[in-house]
């Protein structure tokens, strides 16, 4: 069965524009708006059947800074207009929708001089831009690519340098004092780990124990 087209409504000021869709504790809705002004909504009413509406407005919205507000009765939009300038419209020229109709009750015209902005401050407003698609990765987690070495090892690309890490020439004396190069193993360096690794490799191959017989 395809879903119900739920009635509306609408007002304007120059910079914004109410939309109120009437359906009253929806659940599990789905709200999409683009730059260019589509609006599409999905939801399941109190009365268990869907509802679905998927219309272009006449001009151009700002994506982020636009909001919505579920209530028990409605859903509330406050689009915001990429252009600041009335519309008197809410559809393209031509374009006419049966459940389409006026807000009275928020409705101002464009030489009303106190028209007021619509109070939404008892309203829990969401901003659509939290329901941008693309995550752009998880909270916390930039610093992946600046990890700046694991803890402990920071001193090794400072060793000649500031930080009262020790200069080349002293350390070219201790390593030949030391035996050379073979030393290093004793470091932790990478080498010394991989030699290790492949020690520990050996050492558990001999450790397998024969195969007996079975009795």
């Amino acid at each position: 069965m395809s879903p119900l087209a739920p009635n509306f409504k609408w007002a304007e000021r120059a910079d914004k524009v109410y939309i109120t869709i009437e359906i009253a504790d929806v659940k599990d809705p789905k709200i999409e708006i683009s730059e260019d002004g589509q609006l599409t909504f999905a939801a399941t009413g109190s009365d268990a059947k869907d509802y679905a509406l998927d219309i272009k407005l006449f001009k151009g919205l700002n994506k982020e800074e636009s909001k919505f507000a579920v209530t028990g009765r409605a859903i509330v939009f406050v689009l915001i207009k990429a252009e600041e300038e009335w519309w008197n419209r809410l559809l393209p020229e031509g374009v006419k929708m049966h459940n389409c109709k006026v807000d009275f009750d928020k409705w101002a015209d464009e030489d009303d001089d106190d028209a007021k902005d619509v109070d939404t401050s008892g309203m829990d407003m969401n901003s659509m831009a939290g329901m941008m698609g693309g995550g752009g990765g998880m909270p916390g987690m930039p610093g992946m690519g600046g990890m700046g070495g694991m803890p402990g090892m920071g001193g090794m690309g400072g060793m000649g340098g500031e930080g009262g890490g020790m200069d080349m020439a002293a350390l070219q004396q201790m390593m030949a004092s030391m035996g050379g190069a073979g030393a290093m193993g004793g470091m932790g360096g990478a080498d010394g780990a991989e030699d290790g690794a492949e020690g520990e490799e050996d050492v558990d191959d001999e450790d397998v124990p024969p195969l007996e017989d079975a009795a």
